[in-house]
């Protein structure tokens, strides 16, 4: 016989991940195992051997869906394959550089369960990791590729590049370097730089940029570098390297991904545009590109790009607000992948087990309803870990995901110190616990620790008699059949003194519910006699509108009696719960305001009274 009121116990330990992966990562296991074949395309992906991805953000700002969304798959991809998933901190753009915005991604990114196995705090063979510390490397291969006469030196000032935009715009013209430097003679070039001259170094690129095959969007065929049209010849040289000597994105992203020996970028379509200048520097160097997938970008449901005003705020806000990692992971896998499951909610383990480069084609639009539901299954995944026997890691832990963040939320209300922890030790483990009992009571309803108090008050406060008075108590059967009398309130509220026969070693759920469904059986009993003294023809589906019109009855009187009518729990949860001497307290409460109710009220003729 299982108790739900008593204290839970807190499991500790960790799980391994199923596949090849680094001890680091192994901590981040689920307890569940995959049970479904693996798709087509899961096998296809699996059939091609380990792969390496990575992440690349720039410390400007915080971590967001989207960019959650690119860590995440690849992630997925690296760990279903056996290979490795790395992070790289790409910090060129000095300008827009947030302090405190790298140790802020360490922290949402190991929160969300996605540890790298090669980057900045691990290492790695390719070590330095954070993109200003290999400054050197960046120089040095923009210099092979002017050597080689495939870049050169500009020395054009910010003003003279400026009065070219506005003469441009003023014209129509495209906005493009019109290669004034292009053409400086070798020699010359080298004398000017050794004199100190000013310069950045462009890439030289063909008339056309060359295509690349896309495992989302398929073959992408090459475009023109330049307007065959227009009388005025421009160049879309891209800068390589500024002139404070730090790299452009776009050279660093080629380099690093060749030398770490990337095999795969999943990244947004936004940047398909700029991977035809990737390839086209790949090409210039000699190196072979990486497998590239895009994914669309994640709109709103009037399609426009995600804003704070939808709901698209950073990792850390979800964190904050209580959501479990494993939920967020969920929810923005979903966003722009397609799985072969009967369901969409899959722990970190099983997003593994069934990556694949399913991705969809366009753009995905965010639909946040889904993120509460998600987090309410995850919630119950959860329970039921707690009913075994493995140990749990901490990101599964309803105690360590949801009630300690609930007290330390309620710890803040002015109310607090006037709070009851009912049957509980004066001391944050007890009462953590005893927020644990409830949450489990209820766990197909719970979502987050803001609206857990104010939902369940009166696990807290018993309901004051002004409570109880402002709410009809329940008293009479609806939904009956023709000929079946109210019951007497007095023989009604009478049916539930029993109760305080049941000892306290007793007072637990079975007991409390088989009590209730004896209540429930005796009024059934007396109100089908009723019916077919009436002379109404006796049926079963009589008797089942009857016993249904009495469960109600019941039901709605106990948790107007316990909870003020609120909703939660099942009655038989809240009163093991709350513990067998405030229950019956309630009850008593409950029935004097009851029968006072009631003798205003007038008695149905012919009315009839409950034997005890």
């Amino acid at each position: 016989m299982r108790f739900l009121s008593l204290p839970v116990t807190r499991n500790t330990g960790q799980r391994l991940w199923k596949n090849n992966v680094c001890s680091i990562c192994k901590r981040y296991a689920s307890t569940q195992t995959n049970q479904y074949p693996l798709s087509v395309a899961s096998t296809k992906l699996r059939a091609g051997g380990p792969v390496r991805t990575r992440f690349a953000p720039s410390p400007t700002g915080n971590l967001h869906l989207g960019s959650m969304r690119t860590a995440l798959f690849n992630f997925l991809l690296a760990k279903a394959t056996g290979g490795q998933f790395l992070l790289r901190i790409e910090d060129t753009d000095t300008d827009r550089t947030v302090p405190g915005a790298e140790d802020r991604l360490y922290r949402d990114l190991e929160w969300a369960g996605i540890q790298w196995d090669e980057g900045p705090k691990v290492g790695g063979p390719f070590a330095p990791y954070r993109q200003s510390e290999r400054k050197a490397m960046y120089w040095e291969h923009a210099q092979t590729l002017v050597e080689a006469d495939l870049g050169y030196r500009c020395f054009c000032s910010s003003k003279r590049l400026h009065e070219l935009r506005v003469y441009q715009s003023s014209k129509g013209l495209p906005q493009a370097y019109d290669g004034t430097c292009r053409h400086i003679p070798k020699d010359q070039s080298d004398e000017k730089a050794s004199r100190g001259e000013s310069h950045v170094i462009r890439m030289k690129v063909p008339e056309q940029w060359p295509g690349f095959q896309d495992e989302v969007y398929g073959k992408i065929r090459p475009t023109l570098t330049r307007s065959p049209q227009s009388e005025f010849k421009e160049f879309q040289d891209p800068i390589m390297v500024k002139s404070d000597g730090f790299p452009t994105y776009h050279l660093a992203n080629v380099v690093d991904d060749h030398f770490m020996k990337i095999t795969h970028v999943v990244r947004g379509s936004e940047w398909i545009p700029s991977t035809h200048m990737h390839v086209a520097m790949y090409k210039a160097f000699g190196w072979e590109p990486p497998t590239f997938a895009h994914v669309g970008l994640l709109l709103n449901k009037e399609r426009k790009k995600l804003s704070k005003r939808d709901g698209a705020i950073d990792i850390k806000t979800y964190r904050d607000a209580g959501y479990f990692p494993e939920t967020i992971t969920n929810f923005v896998a979903l966003l722009g992948w397609s799985h072969d499951r009967s369901y969409d909610v899959m722990g970190m383990q099983e997003l593994i087990d069934n990556a694949s480069m399913k991705y969809t084609r366009g753009d995905s639009v965010v639909t946040f309803e889904k993120l509460n539901f998600i987090q309410r299954k995850h919630a119950a995944r959860y329970k039921e870990l707690r009913r075994s026997d493995e140990t749990i890691p901490p990101f599964q832990d309803l105690l360590e995901l949801a009630a300690k963040p609930i007290l330390n939320r309620m710890k803040t209300l002015p109310e607090f110190g006037d709070l009851i922890f009912y049957n509980c030790e004066n001391n944050d483990a007890a009462k953590e616990n005893y927020i644990l009992s409830i949450i489990s009571a209820g766990i197909q309803n719970y979502t987050l620790p803001e609206t857990f108090y104010s939902n369940h008050k009166y696990f807290f406060a018993a309901p004051t008699t002004l409570d109880l008075e402002s709410r009809t108590p329940p008293h009479k059967l609806h939904s009956a059949p023709e000929g079946v009398i109210y019951p007497v309130p007095s023989d009604f509220t009478n049916s539930f003194d029993a109760l305080s026969s049941i000892s306290l070693e007793n007072w637990n759920v079975p007991e409390l519910k088989g009590f209730t469904n004896l209540v429930v059986d005796q009024g059934a009993m007396m109100s089908t006699a009723e019916f077919t003294a009436s002379g109404k023809p006796y049926t079963e589906d009589a008797q089942k509108v009857i016993k249904k019109s009495w469960m109600k009855l019941v039901h709605a009187y106990l948790r107007w009696a316990i909870a003020g009518g609120q909703s939660g729990p099942d009655t038989a949860d809240i009163m093991a719960i709350l513990g067998r001497d405030e229950s019956l307290r309630r009850l008593g409460v409950a029935k004097e305001i009851m029968e006072d109710r009631l003798r205003t009220l007038e008695k149905p003729e012919g009315g009839s009274v409950m034997e005890n």
